[in-house]
């Protein structure tokens, strides 16, 4: 017994992708930013730290950061990443890679107005 006349054999092509799921995106940045927060200028090197994070960390979480190393005595703090400059103040939604930071170190600068207190009358 042969193939009937007429009729062509279907030949399914498999894609070579089939039954392949692609690698689920990691939900944790593995990259490093060693992040040097500091007052502009030589105001004291007392209130300078070091914060590990990621170029995904917000700005928000940063100024969190701060005004826990204040003991929560500082608001409306101006930020700026690498270089401060009134223009270049950064918005507290923005990501350290949003402002140019990948990897590596970088410097966080910021300032602040003094709230009226003891210590300051």
């Amino acid at each position: 017994m042969g193939k009937k006349p007429g009729k062509k054999e279907e030949k399914q092509t498999r894609s070579q992708w089939e039954g392949k799921h692609p690698e689920p995106k990691s939900r944790v940045d593995e990259r490093k930013v060693v992040a040097t927060v500091k007052l502009p200028g030589k105001v004291c090197n007392l209130l300078e730290f070091k914060l590990d994070c990621s170029p995904s960390t917000k700005i928000s979480f940063i100024v969190d950061r701060i005004v826990d190393r204040h003991g929560g005595s500082i608001s409306d703090l101006s930020v700026c990443v690498n270089r401060f400059h009134p223009e270049e103040i950064v918005g507290r939604d923005k990501t350290l890679e949003q402002c140019g930071v990948f990897g590596g170190e970088c410097l966080i600068y910021y300032d602040f107005v003094p709230r009226a207190g003891a210590l300051l009358a």
